[in-house]
């Protein structure tokens, strides 16, 4: 007996250590390793399932024969056995069943097979406290599985209210706009960061702030309409209550309501909105000022002045437009860069506020041109004017004193034309028109001045534009024709003649070159009249290069300033030579004095590329301009031409004849030939030859003619 004992327990030992490893096992397991539960569960079951055999056999092997007190002490321990292993296999319904009948029914047989009668009775109350813990085990393991799921659920429900408790707190603290809530006395419950931020200031401060005491009541209306159920906006600026925080804010509230539906406060979401509105700021800034100098642009121009229009027209009082340009500024740009322009653009406008009323406007118009708007000037048009000369006056003294544009000091002047208005029928577009021709009228008469609209101006306009737009036509019509002007020696033998342009117009006849050669040199036409001359010029020579009579006659071509200072003109005059093939040295070419005013380097290289093709230079107009002698004797130049307004007077003015003299010996010691222009009488000439100069060229001699007349009066 007591090797079965010691072998018993020793089974139950064993038994139980395989648990523990069971235990271990599962512990050490990943938690949501869920690919094993089954297999675990198995095991699980056999363990239990052997440990109550184990448990079991103790009622076989240790069930006393004769000793009623040990068996009933054995049965109780037993059942207590199985009971307490039901309560511990109750979340697993089938372990609690294998145990409790693992455990009881060895016992039971036991009973059944000693046979007596109390035997027998136990055994039946053995079957029938199994089956009490059977149903006793059923219904403990619903509830416990009820319970177990009604956790499950209960923490999951606590979980998601959690996450969404830090959802909704983070979504707060991390929104990119302030959130506050307040209760129905208008004191605020809970900020987040953002609302902080923005107030500068922390949310300790401001929660439990009293929103009626604040120093800012503007937005109280809309809190209030939140606490009324309805949504409350406000957009507006905004001062906080403890800081200097202040700023443009959006912001819109809406009631928080109870589960009854009860309004119990209200929830405000603002944004700070001062940089979109400084960006709205700037781009209306943008649209109707000039980014450089800071002035009301053109369009902001045009509203201001129809508003003057119609304040000028009920008040019967003048106002004036004054269109200025700066002079020279292109020379300015191209000679130190835009950056250096830019510099003058900005002071100009400066000196311009400076010197206008409080009520006018200085406007930038566009590149260099600037516009002033002057308002409620006298009702009489005289008066008016003499205001506007007063203070156009004054800005043109303001604008000629020195800038310094960086390293540079600079001195400028300014062209003004003015157009008084009174008249609303007037329309902003003529205004304009009206000032800018009065102003290149100013510039017209010298520049650094002021000149007044006269409707006459406007029709010397119209008479341009025609005709503009019919010398266009007459270069491709070809209406221009050559004249020449024969030149000759103290002999009277004839040494060449110069081409002048006439213009054959097919209605107005023959046009004289006063009228069409300025407007061609300032619309650009001068280019393409000037190609067409040398051409119809290069093509006469050839001519007369076949003919006995002319073949050592000179032809010489006036060049404008623009012309000869284009970058191919050396190449347009080569290629002309080379297609007509005609000798070089016969051609000369006159340039005035204008020419040598700007540029001087590059015009010395163009004359000394001409000369270097054998051609002749002669100086026109001279004494005229402004030559200077130093760069007069680096000039390539063949012959020095006398102006005629030195000639027309050298017999009654002494001047002029010290004048003649002058030039004369001048040309002598710097080796050049002279010719003297528009000599009329032989009393002239004689003159002329007296002081030197032995080549002219005038009506004396023969005035200009159509090529056919020039040759029959050679073969005379």
């Amino acid at each position: 007996m007591p090797s079965v004992v010691i072998a018993w327990y020793s089974l139950v030992v064993l038994v139980a250590f395989s648990r523990v490893v069971l235990v271990v096992a599962y512990q050490r397991s990943p938690s949501d390793d869920y690919s094993t539960t089954g297999a675990r569960l198995v095991r699980f079951r056999i363990g239990v399932f052997v440990a109550g055999l184990v448990w079991g056999s103790a009622g076989v092997l240790m069930y006393p024969h004769n000793d009623p007190q040990h068996q009933i002490f054995l049965i109780f321990m037993l059942a207590g056995l199985s009971a307490g292993g039901v309560i511990s296999y109750s979340a697993d319904f089938v372990s609690a069943i294998v145990f409790s009948i693992s455990v009881i029914m060895p016992l039971v047989i036991r009973l059944f097979v000693a046979g007596d009668n109390l035997s027998l009775a136990m055994g039946i109350a053995g079957i029938l406290y199994l089956g009490f813990i059977i149903t006793s085990l059923r219904h403990i393991n619903r509830n416990l599985i009820e319970n177990i799921a009604l956790n499950i659920e209960v923490s999951a429900r606590e979980e998601a209210v959690r996450v969404s408790e830090d959802r909704y707190r983070l979504l707060l603290n991390h929104s990119p706009v302030g959130i506050f809530h307040y209760d129905t006395n208008l004191i605020i419950t809970y900020c987040n960061n953002h609302l902080a931020d923005i107030l500068n200031n922390s949310s300790d401060d401001i929660i439990n702030l009293d929103m009626k005491v604040v120093k800012d009541q503007s937005i109280l209306p809309s809190l209030g309409k939140a606490l009324a159920g309805e949504i409350g906006y406000y957009e507006g600026y905004y001062s906080a209550a403890f800081c200097d925080a202040k700023g443009w804010i959006d912001m819109t509230c809406a009631p928080s309501r109870d589960g009854s539906g009860k309004v119990v406060g209200g929830i405000a979401i603002l944004q700070d909105i001062t940089e979109r509105k400084r960006a709205a700021d700037e781009i209306e800034y943008l649209a109707f000022y000039d980014s450089l100098t800071r002035l009301p642009n053109r369009r902001l121009l045009f509203d201001r002045l129809k508003c003057a229009l119609a304040t000028s027209a009920r008040s019967g009082r003048d106002g004036a437009l004054l269109f200025l340009d700066i002079d020279n500024f292109k020379m300015l740009n191209d000679s130190h860069g835009h950056d250096i322009g830019d510099l003058l653009l900005k002071q100009v406008a400066e000196r311009l506020l400076a010197c206008l009323r409080a009520g006018d406007t200085a406007a930038r118009f566009g590149g260099d041109e600037f516009v002033i708007m002057l308002e409620d000037l006298s009702e009489q048009p005289i008066e008016a004017a003499t205001q506007v000369d007063v203070i156009g006056n004054k800005i043109l003294t303001v604008l000629n004193q020195p800038y310094q544009l960086g390293m540079h000091e600079y001195h400028g002047t300014s062209s003004i034309g003015v157009a008084l208005f009174r008249d609303h029928e007037q329309s902003h577009e003529d205004l304009l028109k009206h000032a800018d021709i009065a102003m290149y009228q100013a510039k017209k008469t010298g520049r650094n001045t002021m000149r007044f609209f006269d409707p006459q101006m406007q029709s010397a306009i119209n008479v341009r534009t025609d005709l503009e737009r019919e010398l266009r036509k007459a270069l491709e019509q070809q209406q221009f024709q050559l004249y020449y002007q024969i030149q000759v020696d103290s002999a009277y033998c004839p040494l060449g003649a110069e081409v002048l342009i006439r213009w054959l117009h097919p209605e107005r006849g023959l046009v004289s070159p006063l009228e069409f050669i300025p407007l061609a040199e300032e619309t650009g036409l001068i280019l393409p009249i000037g190609r067409w001359v040398l051409e119809t010029a290069c093509a006469q020579l050839k001519a007369w290069q076949q003919d006995v009579l002319t073949r050592n006659l000179t032809l010489s071509v006036n060049v404008s300033a623009k012309q000869f200072r284009q970058s191919d003109f050396v190449a347009q005059v080569q290629a002309t030579i080379q297609r007509h093939a005609i000798n070089p040295m016969k051609l000369k070419l006159e340039l005035t004095e204008s020419i040598l005013l700007e540029h001087i380097e590059d015009t010395i290289a163009t004359m000394n590329a001409l000369k270097d093709m054998a051609i002749q230079f002669s100086l026109d107009d001279f004494g005229t301009g402004y030559s200077s002698l130093q760069y007069l004797k680096r000039l390539p130049i063949y012959q020095l031409k006398i102006d005629q307004s030195f000639v027309r007077d050298i017999a009654t003015q002494s001047s002029d004849q010290a004048i003649v003299r002058t030039i004369i010996a001048m040309a002598q010691t710097l080796n050049l030939n002279v010719i003297a222009e528009g000599v009329e009488t032989e009393e002239q000439r004689q003159l002329l030859h007296t002081c030197g100069c032995s080549t002219y060229q005038g009506y004396l001699f023969g005035k200009p003619v159509p090529i056919a007349l020039f040759e029959a009066a050679l073969r005379l």
